[in-house]
């Protein structure tokens, strides 16, 4: 109880002006919210585009299938999904191509529908 009234009373303190906090009731500051730019994201979009298009020129795009099979294989089962998800890192296989490959086997979440 003591430790409420005693904020209580700071805080009356400080809304009638008998206690000053600066940037609070007293020394603010009048120009509003600082501004923050949104970067311009367009040219490292294109670099990381042209990058992807030529990871996949120049990779073997059989063994990268063979690849997401075997990681799709092992997620249908029981086994350790690691090494076949690293096998198809090594065989240049994108992240979003393995994420494509696990959906395929296991969907993917819905909390609108897992909720009864």
């Amino acid at each position: 109880e003591e430790i409420h009234r005693s904020a209580y009373l700071q805080q009356q303190a400080v809304e009638t002006g008998e206690r000053t906090v600066v940037g609070v009731n007293a020394f603010q500051e009048e120009e509003g919210e600082p501004r923050i730019g949104q970067p311009d994201y367009s040219a490292l979009e294109l670099r990381q585009r042209q990058g992807l298009a030529e990871l996949r020129a120049r990779r073997n795009n059989v063994t990268v299938r063979a690849a997401l099979d075997r990681v799709q294989s092992a997620a249908r089962g029981e086994d350790n999904l690691m090494p076949t998800i690293l096998e198809a890192v090594k065989a240049l296989a994108t992240l979003g191509e393995i994420s494509d490959a696990l959906r395929e086997v296991w969907g993917t979440y819905d909390a609108q529908r897992s909720i009864r």
